[in-house]
């Protein structure tokens, strides 16, 4: 056994969590595919093949560009890396849209007969959530610029 833990490489309590997660998604996995397994794998397949040749160019290309801007900033602008600062409230609001896009877009037929609440705010509300992530972006960054000014003087 500790030969075993050797070449593991960590601590024992980290193998057996470990252990265990994949036991539970292993029980997830069998509980979930008892279902309708083809439509199951073709939305697995559907959704790999749609991230790799779709959303994954299209942010990729963003985040080249956003890195781009940072290069181009002046010499005298404090080092502190902003992109993280877009990334992340950026990806936040891409996986709103993507959990929710056929409310925000109205693409949902009977939801007013189905639940009797309108599909109207979804849009605004996702929009407000969005600005709120880039404002609570901004703000850390602000502080973090801050504190890096008051730290170099």
């Amino acid at each position: 056994m500790h030969r075993l833990l050797r070449w593991y490489g960590a601590d024992p309590l980290h193998l057996i969590a470990l252990i265990a997660c994949f036991a539970l998604a292993g029980y997830a996995g069998l509980k979930l595919l008892s279902g309708d397994l083809i439509g199951i794998l073709v939305w697995f397949v559907g959704a790999a093949v749609i991230h790799d040749l779709v959303l994954f160019p299209l942010y990729a290309v963003a985040d080249r560009s956003t890195q781009a801007v940072v290069r181009r900033r002046s010499v005298t602008t404090p080092r502190v890396p902003w992109v993280n600062y877009v990334r992340v409230p950026a990806m936040l609001s891409g996986l709103l849209l993507l959990v929710w896009f056929p409310l925000i877009f109205r693409l949902v037929g009977p939801y007013r007969a189905t639940t009797g609440l309108s599909q109207e705010p979804y849009l605004g509300r996702w929009l407000a959530v969005t600005a709120f992530f880039f404002l609570v972006s901004a703000f850390a960054f602000a502080l973090r610029l801050r504190r890096e000014r008051s730290a170099s003087h």
